[in-house]
């Protein structure tokens, strides 16, 4: 006679299967919560890079031209100074130069040389435009086709200080209007026509992200960013 032994399968039962949805489901609402404030932030970051990166691109093109401002200029220009200034257009928020780009010798011929500064990028202003309460950097080009150009388009002031020769300061940015300069310079400005030295301050407001109140709600931030000009074929350090 044989006999047999009928043993219980292991398993879970209804009321552990459910605690066990229970416990999923909110680990899955927390990682989600989690992962929505991460791309949150990234939305925040990508907006802050992208409104400072289009300053800091105007910026690098302002310093770099301006400090040819004078390159091999040509005698007997009304109006433009020795550092390449056109004195009459250039004030605290627009600077325009003058530089002979194409005034070197032709190696063919040494003793010709372009001794005009008719040429695009030789002629060439930057100013701040204020249109229906926006302000832009714009840079204008005389002799260029296109004479008109939109380098940044999200800014809140745009201040160029001049001196006639290397100084220190610091930075201030108004909380409410965003409008930055520098204080506390180590020398006293001059006019443009003496100048050697520029200082280029920029305020920008970075965008509120999100609705107040609400979770991941990012309030207006205020920047400033600034660069340092020397006019290298005024002076040499």
């Amino acid at each position: 006679m044989h006999t047999h032994c009928y043993r219980r399968e292991a398993g879970f039962s209804l009321i552990e299967l459910m605690v066990a949805m229970v416990i999923t489901l909110v680990v899955m609402g927390l990682a989600s919560t989690l992962l929505a404030g991460a791309f949150k932030a990234r939305s925040r970051e990508d907006r802050k890079s992208d409104g400072i990166a289009d300053v800091q691109r105007a910026l690098n093109s302002m310093t770099r031209e301006i400090s040819n401002s004078g390159f091999r200029l040509p005698s007997g220009l009304a109006g433009v100074s020795s550092n390449g200034l056109v004195t009459g257009d250039t004030n605290t928020q627009s600077v325009r130069i003058i530089s002979n780009l194409n005034g070197m010798p032709d190696p063919a011929n040494p003793t010709v040389s372009d001794t005009v500064v008719t040429d695009p990028d030789e002629d060439v202003k930057y100013l701040m435009y204020v249109d229906d309460a926006q302000r832009y950097i714009v840079r204008y080009d005389k002799n260029a086709a296109t004479k008109t150009t939109v380098l940044a388009n999200r800014i809140d002031s745009l201040v160029i200080r001049y001196f006639d020769q290397k100084v220190t300061y610091n930075t201030t940015v108004d909380a409410v209007t965003g409008f930055s300069d520098i204080t506390s310079v180590s020398r006293a400005e001059v006019s443009p026509d003496a100048a050697r030295y520029l200082v280029i301050a920029v305020g920008v407001t970075l965008p509120a992200v999100g609705t107040p109140g609400v979770e991941g709600y990012q309030p207006p931030s205020r920047v400033q960013l600034t660069s340092d000009v020397v006019l290298r074929n005024a002076i040499a350090y």
